[in-house]
């Protein structure tokens, strides 16, 4: 697969900047709403990877500079600065609380409620990194690279249509109300973000419907109040999950290479 110039610019900064190579594979195994994902190089394996689905291939130059700013955003700190985000003991006794007192999982053998929560725990944590960090990059992708715009667009777009599908009342019965709530909450502040960007204040009508619309906005304060550089990151996430009630999920640990 041929990459355009921006993509190639991206992969030889990270290597330059980590001394590690990018490679760069399809998944078709990875789950909507994820169209890509980095994987740092740690230990022995001494390369980041870069995997993206089939399916977004026209998309894929603004996918690979999209997830190698994650890799910069941390290597362009100072090795002290830099923090990788892991849970709590905390998290693991909340999700499976949610799941024993939800009427349709409270029947479930252990195993299978053990299951369901730690999906619960590992989609809103997966949530909590990659949205508010991910709303910075997006926007300064936007603004240095326009020849990134259409397919940063498209991909923003399926994005919002994907977390709308937790609207539907027959999604919504299959998870508990609590990380219902949550979930909502970081869509909306995600739908608001790009709906004004974009000129579609329709995309945050369901959430407003749903009584979700205020916690997305209070969200979006923070992107206000903090500043926009990786330094800040960590305090960005932090008071992500404060609000939402889930400060003592994060545990920060220093970073391992």
């Amino acid at each position: 697969m041929s990459l355009g110039s921006i993509s190639q610019q991206f992969l030889r900064e990270v290597e330059a900047v980590t001394g590690c190579p990018v490679q760069v594979q399809a998944d078709e195994q990875l789950q909507a709403p994820l169209l890509a994902r980095v994987q740092m190089a740690r230990g022995a394996v001494p390369l980041h990877r870069v995997t993206y689905h089939p399916n977004a291939r026209a998309m894929v130059d603004y996918l690979i500079a999209f997830q190698c700013s994650f890799v910069l955003r941390t290597y362009t700190l100072t090795p002290s600065e830099r923090f990788d985000l892991t849970d709590t003991a905390e998290s693991n006794a909340d999700s499976l609380a949610w799941v024993r007192s939800f009427p349709p999982s409270a029947g479930l053998p252990a195993d299978r409620q053990n299951a369901f929560a730690d999906f619960l725990k590992t989609s809103l944590m997966s949530m909590l990194r990659s949205i508010p960090v991910g709303i910075r990059i997006d926007f300064d992708l936007r603004t240095r690279f326009p020849e990134l715009q259409d397919a940063q667009e498209q991909a923003l777009r399926r994005q919002v249509d994907t977390h709308a599908a937790l609207l539907k009342p027959d999604i919504q019965r299959t998870v508990p109300e609590i990380p219902l709530r949550l979930n909502l909450g970081m869509n909306a502040a995600f739908a608001k973000f790009w709906g004004a960007e974009f000129h579609e204040p329709g995309w945050t009508l369901p959430y407003l419907a749903a009584g979700a619309l205020g916690k997305g906005e209070a969200l979006l304060t923070y992107l206000e109040a903090l500043g926009v550089g990786p330094a800040h990151d960590r305090a960005l996430i932090q008071s992500w999950a404060d609000e939402l009630g889930l400060g003592h999920w994060l545990r920060w640990i220093p970073h391992s290479h």
